[in-house]
């Protein structure tokens, strides 16, 4: 099921607001039955993994339950273990196969498996509470709402990644408390502004570049559809950031505030800045649960602490890639990022101060150029694109390219999506909310023409 279609957003959505408001008034009912809607919202989407994700669940709360009563903390370890190796089952299995089959020179079989819904989400939901109890800062929850943190449906598919110390306490809050109206209309904003990242910016922008990537793979491409390609980039910017705030709005709408994922990031004026602004949730995750225990090994002597701190960073990147995708084309983007963040560490550090819009051009331009490898499949298919560079635009295209004309100038101009939903909701505004509904019929409408383009992290 997607935040995009009518099914969700016209039955499953009514149809949980209701229930929810009418167990509200009983504590001990909330969280079991948020626990059922995520459930069925899943099982909609995926339903022969539904009963993976349950396991998971159980599997990784009764890890933790014994791991309270005998404190051996090999216990944990043996089940992240455990998690990775399912997600890389299901993940990398059939890319670990094709490598060693290339290796020995011999045809292995591939497995006909299915890749689970959210599970690179939820195994790393599993694991950032399993460290942080392993580490004793987090506590010990109920089944219930360890349950809840795993599937809630709003992020269990593609984030944000939200912390266990972020969301926990809210779970099981009365939503239709005093002043729920105000909530209410805030997390409106976010569907409805996620919604036209989404629909109307970033599916235009699909129409445009599927075709061209899909020629891409086979050959070369027609006279200047290189620079449409070149621009990938703000593709997966607004269908990612419009995710992150539909999610957003839907934990809202059930009385819990996700992390914000996004903070205008092209409009950083380095690459290290960039990524502090981009998927931040991940990158927060990256750095507290893979960057910084390399870093602390200590396995180098001191004297080559810089070397292993930078070899950490190109890690790190390098998983980052790994991670969106079985592909070697994946990691190479993510050792790509990892090398400029080391130049960017270094000239910060030893180079002449950089102006900033020379920084932030740079910084636009690697990341529009790394999307074409993220994108492209194959160095093959990535290097048609680079190659289309070397013919000019059509201008009697202009009217088309409407959503990629669009596209920087949202990006470059306008604040964070947070910036903007709390400019509109400072204080309520008929004119506004009238406006709002008015937008939201239009997306609606809009939908029902266009047809439907998953979200691009659905993949992953």
């Amino acid at each position: 099921m997607l935040f995009n279609d009518y099914p969700f957003l016209l039955v499953f959505l009514p149809a949980a607001l209701l229930i929810y408001r009418l167990v509200d008034p009983y504590p001990h009912l909330r969280i079991g039955v948020q626990v059922a809607l995520s459930l069925a919202f899943y099982a909609w989407g995926s339903p022969s993994f539904v009963l993976l994700l349950m396991v998971s669940i159980v599997v990784n709360w009764f890890a933790s339950v014994a791991y309270e009563r005998v404190k051996w903390k090999a216990l944990l370890m043996l089940v992240i273990v455990f998690d990775i190796g399912v997600l890389a089952l299901f993940k990398y299995a059939n890319f670990i196969l094709a490598n060693l089959g290339h290796v020995f020179g011999a045809t292995l079989p591939t497995l006909d498996i299915g890749l689970p819904l959210g599970i690179s989400f939820f195994t790393f939901h599993h694991i950032m509470y399993l460290v942080d109890l392993r580490r004793g800062k987090a506590p010990l929850y109920a089944l219930d709402r360890y349950a809840l943190y795993i599937a809630f449906f709003p992020q269990a598919i593609a984030g944000p990644l939200a912390r266990w110390s972020e969301v926990m306490h809210q779970f099981g809050k009365q939503v239709y408390a005093p002043g729920w109206q105000r909530q209410f209309c805030i997390a409106t904003c976010f569907i409805a502004l996620g919604l036209f990242q989404k629909v109307v910016i970033a599916d235009g922008i699909a129409h445009l570049l599927d075709p061209i990537y899909t020629q891409a793979v086979s050959g070369p491409l027609a006279s200047g559809d290189g620079w449409l390609a070149f621009c990938f980039s703000f593709q997966i910017l607004f269908d990612f950031s419009g995710y992150s705030d539909i999610a957003i709005g839907l934990g809202l709408l059930f009385g819990v505030q996700l992390p914000y994922n996004f903070n205008a990031p092209l409009r950083s004026t380095n690459i290290q800045d960039f990524w502090q602004r981009w998927h931040i949730t991940l990158m927060l995750f990256l750095r507290d649960y893979v960057f910084y225990p390399l870093v602390n090994l200590r396995f180098l002597p001191r004297r080559f602490l810089p070397v292993q701190f930078f070899g950490a960073m190109l890690v790190t990147m390098a998983l980052c890639g790994l991670w969106h995708g079985a592909s070697w084309t994946f990691v190479l983007w993510g050792v790509l990022h990892g090398v400029a963040q080391v130049v960017c560490s270094l000239w910060r550090r030893y180079g002449p101060n950089c102006p900033a819009l020379l920084g932030w051009a740079l910084t636009v331009l690697f990341v529009l150029a790394t999307g074409v490898i993220f994108r492209a499949g194959s160095l093959e298919a990535a290097w048609h694109v680079f190659s289309g560079l070397a013919t000019p635009l059509p201008l009697d295209r202009a009217r088309e390219l409407l959503p990629l004309l669009a596209a920087p100038l949202v990006a470059f101009l306008l604040p964070a999506s947070q910036d903007i939903v709390a400019f509109f909701t400072r204080k309520p505004d008929a004119v506004l909310a009238g406006l709002l509904g008015i937008g939201i019929l239009a997306l609606l409408i809009q939908i029902g023409e266009r047809g439907l383009h998953e979200f691009v992290y659905f993949k992953f």
